[in-house]
């Protein structure tokens, strides 16, 4: 696997601001069981959601007696309809203080070839979900004056990419509706981050890939997941792990993202500006 320096991160501080309670969807394994992970030994109470309730389970018995945090599984397909809105009748009632969404991975397909229906399917998993969700929270959110997004997208959505044209366009929906999100309510209380992840070595990669695929460029899910709790507490918008074809720009294009981000955050300051917006 590739290495990936980890960024500082200062747990407690990270625990004040978001805890008590955090709501991961798509937690059953891989990158989403390294947000479990990590915040169950940051003292987060956790609801944890995927569609396997024996994974879900297996996982918070494992935290709850490693950390002693206590674990609500959730069983819900995330791109059935109006899942988001399940999500956080769920969650009424916790104080939840960050949403984590961390699902929306697609095989290989070929659009013409292919059916529609999976197509449909990422769209309610990757986009549909995603905005019933962070809306329900982030009302949450504003009325304790802090809270937290992460939103899982991908290098893929920084551009198209052959075999993934639904998958690529919904991270891109992804990047642009967490970035939009943070300049709209950062200077609020409400941090959001979207995550250009990298390829990474998990079950679903592992499940999808040909016997033997070359993972020697994949990074460790661990790491990313780390990076990416750092970059929310830190206040960054958008978090890009350089992969792939053009990685050495990429760097330069995060930080072109961010400084658009600022210029439009005070653009927009002159029409809210007394409006009470």
């Amino acid at each position: 696997m590739q290495s990936l320096a980890r960024l500082p991160l200062d747990a407690d501080a990270f625990a004040r601001r978001y805890g008590p309670w955090a709501v991961i969807a798509g937690a059953s394994e891989g990158t989403g069981a390294c947000y479990a992970r990590a915040l169950a030994a940051m003292g987060f109470n956790l609801l944890l959601v995927s569609r396997r309730l024996h994974a879900l389970k297996a996982l918070g018995a494992e935290l709850t007696a490693e950390h002693g945090v206590t674990v609500h599984p959730l069983a819900l397909d995330l791109a059935e309809p109006d899942a988001g809105l399940k999500i956080v009748e769920a969650a009424a009632g916790l104080d939840v203080g960050l949403y984590v969404s961390n699902a929306g991975a697609d095989n290989f397909a070929r659009f013409f070839e292919d059916e529609t229906e999976g197509a449909h399917r990422l769209v309610r998993m990757n986009i549909s979900t995603l905005i019933d969700a962070a809306h329900g929270f982030g009302r949450g959110f504003l009325a304790r004056g802090s809270g937290g997004i992460i939103v899982m997208a991908s290098g893929a959505g920084l551009g198209g990419q052959p075999n993934l044209a639904l998958y690529s366009a919904t991270k891109a929906f992804e990047i642009n509706f967490a970035e939009s999100l943070w300049a709209e309510y950062n200077e609020r209380g409400i941090d959001v981050i979207g995550i250009a992840a990298p390829l990474m070595k998990t079950p679903m990669l592992l499940r999808t890939v040909p016997q033997g695929f070359d993972l020697s460029a994949a990074f460790d899910p661990a790491d990313v997941v780390h990076n990416a709790l750092a970059g929310l507490l830190a206040g960054e918008p958008l978090q890009i792990v350089p992969d792939g074809p053009g990685k050495e720009s990429q760097p330069q294009v995060e930080a072109a993202r961010k400084a658009r981000l600022q210029g439009f955050v005070e653009f927009n300051k002159m029409f809210t500006e007394g409006s009470g917006a």
